[in-house]
């Protein structure tokens, strides 16, 4: 009797017959199987009949052992039951899949286009979507898969034919091929955010598709043909000079033997800005100053190895800058620093806000420094000198201006030497930071691209000339380059395949210099056949079409003070 005051009350059990005194649906209890939901409980109604519903409690049933086989024993009091353990209940109680190798960006266009994306049968008409029969053509299907595949990061061989992704949750860990390729690189790399680290030698293309034609990927025509072609007599057959410079105004500064000319693009008005001392001098270098609100300065270099500094405008000398002992072939700016490299393997940075103009001197090169770029937030410097070197310098290694004496020089950070013949052609990516093209002479023919973190080379290109120049376009992933011996041709590559857009050919002599007009629009060459020719090579941004998509920022066919020589 002391035992049974334990458990509580037993209630008597009940036949499983149809009678008055046994209703299943009367009497609210729990199973561990089925549990009432809140949610269909709510606001529904009880009936008369059936008893008060009893609150919910944990109490422990036990049967009573008088209880027959063929009897169910059901009591008032509702009652919980677990089946297992609670450490085994829960062991493998749901599979929780890993998605960081998840496209993030195709799940939610998946999600937020959900309902357009159905399609029912009566959508398909003849085995064809329905898009298709509404009057969309192949070129368009074909426009709309590649438009996703850009804007989702999607390869297109993971599409099919109407766009869809294959395979949207992937997760498991992607193969090696797929990681080049794929949604995601390998994720136990821990710089997989730097863009520059992921990319390898050789497999930079992340379009699978290059063997086709790469007219099908350049929605624009390029016009095969210069815009204008202007006369430049005089100008020096000399590789490792620099004798043109765009400026920011849209005024081309072009140096012709001992003379520099100004040609407004806007008005086609030329300007004579200067005319160096008669005897063994010449003009070697010219740049203009990219700084806002000092775009009017134009920098000189001569064989006499000093620079003068000239106002646009005013058409006048501001001041001169010494240092160096052998011909400037090559200036570049940096907000209110003027770097420049010479013939005597020096490059130094000038102050020109100040007197004493010397800021500090890169010691690196053994000889002429043909080739000077600083990148766009001004923190490194890249140069190519005429013994087959790269060097990256760092602008924070120069610190204050002070003093200089001749053993106060400063290293570069990285030295390059994986070119084989001189290093002129320099030019840093505007959209991958820290990415540098660089292009050698006749001996290597190659351009190369480089993380300038690491000193690794990305990918290199034998373009089967010599490479003078090379422009980033600011507004599509291309770059062009112009080439001397043998072609003496400029080329438009699609980055990063480097696949062939488009081959211009026009000049009969090697291109010198080549620079790119402020809108980012067209560049000019100027070759040693003694001609300037614009060519329209990138396209004109919409927000300079005005009407006219073929309205060019030339005025008309001018030659400077000579007449044309045809």
């Amino acid at each position: 009797m002391a035992v049974e005051s334990l458990y509580p009350p037993k209630t008597p059990p009940r036949r499983l017959t149809r009678s008055r005194h046994f209703t299943p649906s009367s009497t609210p209890y729990l199973t561990p199987s089925k549990t009432p939901s809140r949610n269909q409980n709510f606001g529904r109604a009880i009936s008369k009949a059936s008893p008060t519903p009893h609150r919910l409690s944990r109490t422990p049933y036990r049967p009573s052992a008088t209880a027959s086989s063929n009897t169910v024993a059901v009591s008032a009091t509702p009652y919980y039951t677990p089946s297992e353990s609670p450490s085994k209940r829960y062991d493998n109680d749901r599979f929780i899949p890993s998605r960081r190798n998840m496209n993030m960006d195709v799940c939610r266009r998946a999600l937020m286009s959900g309902d357009k994306r159905s399609r029912s049968e009566s959508d398909v008409v003849g085995g064809h979507s329905s898009s298709i029969a509404a009057g969309e053509t192949p070129l368009q299907k074909e426009f709309n898969r590649r438009m996703f595949s850009t804007l989702c990061s999607v390869p297109l061989d993971k599409l099919d034919e109407n766009g869809e992704p294959r395979g949207l949750f992937a997760f498991g860990r992607p193969k090696s091929d797929s990681a080049i390729l794929g949604l995601r690189p390998q994720l136990d790399n821990p710089f997989d955010h730097d863009a520059l680290r992921s990319m390898k030698v050789g497999c930079m293309d992340l379009d699978p598709s290059t063997n086709s034609s790469v007219a099908k990927k350049v929605l624009r025509k390029v016009p095969g043909a210069p815009t204008r072609v202007l006369d430049a007599p005089d100008i020096v057959d000399d590789y490792y000079l620099n004798l043109v410079s765009w400026g920011k105004d849209n005024v081309l500064a072009v140096a012709l033997a001992q003379s520099v000319y100004l040609w407004h693009a806007g008005t086609g008005v030329i300007q004579h800005l200067v005319t160096v001392d008669a005897g063994s001098d010449y003009v070697t270098s010219v740049s203009w100053c990219p700084t806002p609100g000092q775009t009017r300065h134009v920098a000189v270099g001569t064989n006499a190895a000093v620079v003068h500094i000239y106002d646009g405008i005013a058409l006048k000398k501001i001041r001169t800058l010494h240092g160096h002992t052998g011909r400037i072939s090559s200036l570049g700016w940096n907000q209110h620093w003027l770097s420049s490299g010479a013939r005597d393997s020096q490059i130094i940075n000038h102050d020109v806000r100040v007197a004493r103009n010397i800021v500090s001197r890169y010691m690196a090169h053994e000889q002429e420094v043909c080739g000077l770029k600083w990148n766009e937030d001004g923190s490194m410097l890249a140069s190519g000198g005429n013994e087959n070197f790269l060097c990256i310098w760092d602008a924070a290694m120069s610190g204050s201006r002070q003093r200089l004496s001749s053993t106060n020089e400063i290293s570069p950070r990285l030295i390059l030497k994986q070119h084989k013949a001189a290093v002129k052609a320099l030019d840093w990516c505007p959209f991958y930071r820290g990415l540098l093209a660089s292009g050698g002479g006749t001996a290597d023919r190659c351009i190369k691209f480089w993380n300038s973190s690491s000193g690794a080379i990305l990918n290199s290109i034998d373009t089967g000339s010599q490479v003078c120049s090379i422009v980033w376009s600011k507004h599509q992933r291309e770059l062009c380059s112009s080439h001397g011996y043998s072609e003496n041709q400029l080329i438009l590559w699609k980055y990063p395949s480097m696949t062939k857009i488009k081959e211009l050919k026009g000049h009969t002599a090697r291109v010198l210099n080549m620079e790119m007009s402020p809108d980012g629009a067209s560049v000019v060459s100027a070759a040693a056949d003694e001609t300037l020719r614009f060519w329209n090579v990138f396209g004109n941004p919409s927000t300079y079409r005005n009407g006219s998509s073929g309205a060019s920022i030339f005025g008309e066919d001018i030659s400077f003070g000579v007449p044309p020589i045809r």
